[in-house]
């Protein structure tokens, strides 16, 4: 497992916005292209593309990273047009992209206008979209939505049943595709009568006409709850041999 840096340990002489600057700014970015598996014939359906970041030859923590780049919406979707671009621009070919892109960076008009733009000229892309747990975090989530249907574009419901999330009903009916998050793994095992209420959401997809993806995947016993759970696709570690990982200044 990669063990992340914190940003505020690394640049304790700066504030952070200057510090998340500086690593754009360098191009000390990069992208790893996970795998999504079909289950039934075991093969390489899409990849996930998850941002990297690092200073030097220290890894630093995406989710600082974002935390600390969410507090200036501008720089955030400034930030976002760039990964984004990069993450298009390497992938594997042939194969559906899965890109996470948080509701956050398209409320204004003129963002929206950017990724109605950035993602009509693209073909096989999949936008994930986070639960948020405010309302008004709801409310730009459902602007999101609207206009994803508009221009047609598939979205996926990420981290369904994650740890200290909200269930987002409107999400979970008008999505895709719906992740199960990797803590269903870890529930299941805790709790084993706890697979009945995921076997509900997956069977609820399938008469949506919806796909779903188990997360987390490391071993035969999690492969084992996949295919129990009949789920469409698995991701996880248990692939790792198959990730791409691409640096943009390496």
């Amino acid at each position: 497992m990669i063990k992340y840096m914190l940003l505020q340990n690394l640049y304790s002489s700066m504030n952070i916005k200057d510090a998340v600057s500086s690593i754009m700014a360098n191009e000390s970015y990069g992208v790893s292209y996970e795998p999504i598996i079909d289950l039934t014939s075991m093969e390489i359906f899409a990849y996930e593309a998850l941002s990297r970041f690092k200073h030097g030859s220290i890894v630093v923590s995406p989710y600082e990273f974002f935390k600390n780049a969410h507090q200036d919406i501008e720089l955030f979707f400034y930030i976002e047009t760039i990964l984004k671009k990069f993450q298009l621009n390497n992938k594997p070919s042939e194969k559906k992209l899965f890109l996470n892109l948080d509701p956050d960076v398209a409320i204004s008009d003129n963002h929206v206008a950017f990724w109605i733009d950035f993602f009509q000229d693209t073909k096989d892309v999949v936008v994930e979209i986070i639960e948020n747990s405010d309302e008004e975090s709801a409310e730009d989530v459902e602007h999101f939505m609207d206009w994803m249907d508009e221009y047609e574009i598939p979205y996926a419901y990420d981290d369904f049943a994650k740890p200290n999330s909200i269930y987002f009903t409107s999400l979970l009916c008008r999505a895709n595709l719906i992740k199960l998050d990797m803590d269903v793994l870890t529930r299941i095992k805790q709790h084993p009568p706890y697979i009945e209420v995921i076997k509900g959401i997956v069977n609820y997809a399938k008469k949506s006409s919806k796909k779903t993806i188990l997360e987390g995947i490391e071993d035969s016993a999690d492969l084992k709850i996949a295919k129990t759970l009949e789920v469409d696709y698995i991701q996880g570690y248990m692939f790792k041999d198959k990730f791409i990982n691409i640096w943009k200044n390496s």
